[in-house]
């Protein structure tokens, strides 16, 4: 027998095989189905369909099905973002259809806060979440950029639209006078510099959350003042590995201005019409001294006007199609994840490339990403993030202004007939090609006699506007690396620990180097500036959480930690001059090093945290948080601040006498109260008594030496920002109506700014804790679904918010009145009361005058120069004495705006969609200085001429009054964006799980307000908060269309 079986035992082998073949065969089977929202019954395209415990599964097609191989036993996984993951087992059944469970209708849905994540329906804080659904369409260099509108209570102002630069992003408001304002920026759940915003690529970005309260915020402690905002980057998914690729192409334009500047040949006809009426009029006008006087004056302006139009005969220089560029903006990301059950990973890599809407004004981006999350074991998790970048910048060397002040007359280059007309006495080496400049045109002979010279044309002594930018190269680049890794440690049920450790390197190096041609002074003002920026920060947070539910009535979630942070600076500074060409352009290259700097910084801080969310039967939620930083900033006796916070909250909606209430799905009152602080107002070494290097004469000859250079301050200590919010979270009718309504009042003390001190201490100030800021307001945030139909869904987001800054305790100091510039002194008061900023002078009364400026009869210039008006104005008499003085000042406006909103419409119409948001902010001004420059009020030709004009007593220059105050509001359709989602059948042949096409606008439409003269009503300069809304030759707003491709595989 035992022959036999041998005999026979290849046979049988292969008989066994194909009986365990047949049988796995006959095993499997083909599950079917179709997948849709139970809200609205319509097909889910891209539901990931996941054999559980394995690699295998799909993803339904655009008409929600799917087709899985799999076995009896198996469970499927349906997953899709915003919606309750499903677990189906498979048994016999060859069709499963599903319907999705959207996470929103029942407020289940999970953000990301301090330190872990909560269920939405048990936040009892001001929180705000955006998904990235489209914001990686928008055409933006920038994560910042993509949140313009999003959330109610911040204010993201396009301050510098530069290619690359970043926005100025305020939360409820300015709190502090001295101390920054933006928000703090927590990526993956770990602080980092705002500046890594720019790091970030929007594809990699799944979510965001903005945490505006102060029992939000305060588990960040002194980094939470000013509220924060909580980035979540894309994870991998289990499952087979997925491909997407997003990438568009388009344009930028800058917003013009038609009439801008008044023209030669508009200027000419204006002044031959006056001539000629006073020579119709008044025909003895040779005996009227005023007359006459005027009448010469519009002879000389005219005779400058015709040599102008000889200069130049043919079309005259409109600068801002000179400065004003249209660029490309491109964008290429390409990204991958997949992973298993235990371990699952995404990695992408981005490209951008933005041209910006300026001369030589440019940015472009690398980014790479590698995010990984495996479980060890059972109980051990490890996860890594690592994220280089490299930024290049070419930056706008000079101001907008600067350029566009100049006369259209003036030709960019010399040719052979602008060459002719060259002053040789004074220019001799002059050639075609050379950039022209107004002062070469001087001292002409006068063709009708030639022993004298036409009058000069040179109005400024600016350079050649072109040649002021072209001519100067001035370079950003940026490497940073960011990389983390954590472990995560299961305990016991429910415990877990959490360590992990992030470090992140930056690299900026800055060469700006302004050219031989540069300005009128040629190779004596060439000069190389570079600056060196090295910065290495570390954070190790060690963390404990636990999660437990008691006899299902009792909900506890707690965390408890420490986080020790380093950040160390190192920056250099280096001024060659004496080149004497451009060949070259480092700093071996020039004949003298001019000015060297160096200096180096660290900065340490310690923190201890806890907080305890509590939920008792499901409906009433409480939770306590705090946080004690310890911050090297400041001296021994108060290094530590604390910062505690509570908050309460309702959900009415789970109360029994509620269950007849159907057209009410949420009712959630809440309560917040809580403290933040900050530090970011003082030096690192300002508590410290420090000592300065200085030279003395010592027996006839210069010996080194260290003298004081400030006080010591142990005394000094945190600013702190004390919050009350209560707030309603709301939804009717399933949701189809939700939102919220919030009111706050944020009260920040112990300001850190600096006091001025006798001059007999050896100091003229130092730097101490005074005066108190309140900020009030309210916030609304709703989502309507208007129709919810078979094959057309209308959706309707709406935020608005305001906010009223005053403040409430100058420590006893009446008021503070400040400048920017001293040769255009505006002035700006900081009085209790009012702002923190508010902009004082004079009222202009425009019942007199010309609209209340000086008429131009009245001036020693009323025609020169081209576009020149009245440096003066009438002013009010506000206390009705008899006498303009300084009594007659007020308040004429605030800076910060009283009201913000943006709308935003979305329509799903079968493949079809299409997305609008407008955007608002109202009440806000700008001390806009750009007018001072345009119309040269600063010269002598534009001061009355005492002469003629009798009421020098009742006018005041208009760089002092309210003239120069204008309205900031604005309405702008942000973003547009309309696509079609290419049909399943015509993308499978060629591997493509599922495509859309699309384009995308910003900025379109931007109403500006009617008394605004310049570019942007947002371009604010930064001048510190007492300063605030200052604006001088800001960028202008761009405009940009792109079409583009979202594609999976």
């Amino acid at each position: 027998m035992l022959g036999l079986i041998l005999k026979w035992q290849k046979q049988l082998f292969i008989f066994l095989v194909m009986i365990l073949i047949n049988t796995s065969v006959f095993a499997q089977v083909q599950v079917s189905g179709l997948v849709t929202s139970q809200s609205d019954e319509f097909p889910i395209p891209g539901v990931t369909i996941l054999v559980k415990g394995t690699t295998v599964g799909t993803v339904t097609n655009f008409d929600g099905k799917y087709t899985i191989t799999c076995e009896p036993n198996d469970i499927l996984i349906f997953r899709y973002i915003s919606m309750e993951e499903q677990f189906i087992e498979v048994e016999n059944q060859t069709t499963i259809n599903v319907a999705m469970v959207d996470k929103l209708e029942h407020l289940d849905e999970v953000v990301v806060v301090g330190y872990g994540t909560q269920r939405k329906s048990h936040v009892t804080g001001a929180i705000s979440k955006v998904k990235n659904e489209k914001l990686d369409q928008l055409p933006v260099s920038r994560v910042d950029e993509a949140l313009i509108g999003q959330v109610s209570g911040v204010n993201i102002q396009m301050t510098n639209p530069q290619a690359g630069s970043s926005p100025t992003i305020q939360v409820r408001g300015v709190g502090s006078i001295g101390a920054a304002a933006s928000p703090a920026v927590v990526v993956d759940g770990v602080l980092v510099d705002s500046d890594y915003l720019a790091s970030l690529d929007m594809n990699d970005v799944e979510s965001i959350e903005v945490l505006k309260d102060a029992s939000s915020a305060a588990i960040f402690g002194s980094r939470g003042g000013n509220g924060v905002i909580m980035i979540t980057t894309k994870s991998g998914e289990p499952g087979e590995t997925k491909f997407s690729f997003n990438s568009y192409y388009g344009r930028k334009w800058a917003l013009t201005r038609d009439n801008f500047r008044p023209t030669v040949a508009e200027t000419k006809a204006t002044a031959e019409a006056y001539r000629a009426e006073i020579e119709q009029n008044f025909p003895d006008y040779a005996d009227d001294e005023q007359l006459n006087y005027i009448y010469n004056k519009a002879n000389t302006t005219i005779t400058r006007l015709d040599h102008m139009q000889r200069i130049t005969p043919g079309e005259e220089t409109d600068w801002q199609d000179i400065i004003f560029q249209e660029g490309n903006i491109q964008s290429y990301s390409l990204s991958a994840n997949g992973g298993s059950e235990n371990t699952n990973y995404h990695i992408s890599g981005a490209y951008l490339k933005d041209d910006g809407v300026l001369l030589a004004d440019s940015y472009s981006k690398m980014n790479l990403r590698f995010k990984l999350k495996t479980k060890l074991s059972k109980r051990l998790e490890l996860g890594v993030n690592f994220n280089p970048t490299r930024e290049q910048k070419q930056v706008f060397p000079t101001s907008v202004h600067e350029s566009l002040r100049q006369s259209s007359w003036l030709p960019i280059k010399h040719d052979d007939h602008t060459i002719q007309f060259v002053d040789r006495g004074n220019f001799p080496d002059v050639a075609v090609g050379d950039y022209a400049q107004e002062s070469h045109f001087n001292n002409y002979p006068d063709p009708n006699d030639p022993t004298k010279t036409l009058p000069n044309l040179s109005v400024t002594n600016n350079s050649n506007p072109y040649a002021n930018i072209v001519e100067r190269d001035h370079k950003e680049l940026t490497h940073r690396i960011y990389a983390s890794a954590y472990v995560k440690y299961k305990m016991a049920k429910g415990l877990n620990f959490r360590s992990s450790l992030v470090t992140n390197y930056r690299n900026r190096a800055r060469n700006y180097y302004d050219g031989t041609k540069a300005t009128r002074n040629g190779a004596s003002d060439a000069r190389l500036r570079t600056r060196t920026y090295n910065d290495f920060a570390w954070i190790n947070d060690n963390y404990f959480t636990y999660n437990k539910t008691f006899n299902g009535r009792h909900e506890i979630n707690a965390t408890l930690g420490m986080s020790f942070e380093q950040r160390n600076y190192n920056f250099t500074e280096t001024i060659g001059t004496g080149f004497t060409n451009d060949a070259v352009q480092t700093m071996n290259a020039a004949s003298t090093i001019a000015y060297g700097d160096e200096s180096r910084a660290v900065e340490t801080l310690h923190s201890i945290f806890a907080r305890v969310n509590y939920a008792f039967d499901d409906k009433y939620l409480f939770s306590l948080s705090m946080r004690t930083d310890g911050s090297s900033k400041f001296g021994s006796n108060y290094k530590y601040g604390v910062f505690p916070a509570a908050s309460f909250g309702w959900r009415i909606t789970e109360e029994s006498f509620m269950d007849n209430v159907n057209w009410i799905s949420v009712l959630k009152p809440r309560i917040s109260y809580g403290i933040t602080g900050n530090n970011s107002g003082i030096g690192y070494y300002e508590a410290l008594e420090r000592m300065s290097p200085s030279g003395a004469v010592v027996g006839g000859s210069i010996s080194s030496g260290y003298i004081p250079s400030n006080i010591a301050q142990p005394d000094l200590r945190w600013e702190q920002q004390v919050e009350l919010n209560p707030g309603i979270d709301y939804g009717f009718f399933g949701n189809r109506v939700f939102g919220s309504v919030e009111w706050y009042r944020r009260t920040s003390s112990n300001l850190l700014l600096s006091q001025q001190i006798p001059s007999i201490t050896g100091f003229d100030q130092r730097t101490i804790n005074l005066g108190q800021v309140q900020n009030e307001g309210f916030e609304f945030e709703m989502s309507v679904k208007p129709i919810v139909a078979s094959k057309f869904i209308w959706t309707v987001t709406a935020n608005a918010s305001t906010n009223e800054n005053k403040l409430i305790d100058f420590g006893g100091v009446d008021s503070l009145i400040t400048t920017v510039d001293s040769k255009r002194p505006a002035n700006w008061i900081a009085v209790e009361g009012q702002p923190i900023s508010s902009f004082y002078g004079y009222q202009i009364d425009r019942s007199k005058g010309d609209n209340g400026k000086v008429p131009f009869e009245y001036l020693n210039e009323g025609f020169w120069p081209i576009g020149g008006k009245s440096q003066m104005g009438y002013v009010k008499d506000l206390n009705e004495d008899g006498v303009i003085d300084d009594k007659d000042r007020t308040i004429l406006g605030s800076p910060y705006p009283t009201f913000i909103w943006s709308i935003t419409n979305s329509f799903q119409v079968g493949p079809f969609d299409l997305m609008f948001m407008f955007q608002g902010s109202m009440g806000g001004k700008t001390l806009n200085i750009d007018p001072q420059y345009y119309e040269y009020q600063t010269m002598q030709g534009q001061r009355p001429n005492t002469q003629f004009f009798d009421d020098m007593s009742l006018v005041k220059e208009r760089i002092l009054t309210d003239d120069v105050v204008q309205d900031a509001s604005f309405i702008a359709l942000r973003s547009l964006n309309m696509g079609f989602t290419l049909p399943e059948r015509w993308i499978t042949k060629i591997g493509l799980n599922k495509t859309r096409l699309y384009c995308s606008g910003t900025n379109l439409l931007y109403i500006m307000a009617d008394d605004y003269t310049s570019f942007n009503p947002e371009g604010i300069r930064d001048e510190g908060p007492i300063n605030y809304g200052y604006q001088r030759g800001a960028a202008p707003i761009p405009r940009s269309f792109i079409i583009g491709i979202n594609a999976e595989f």
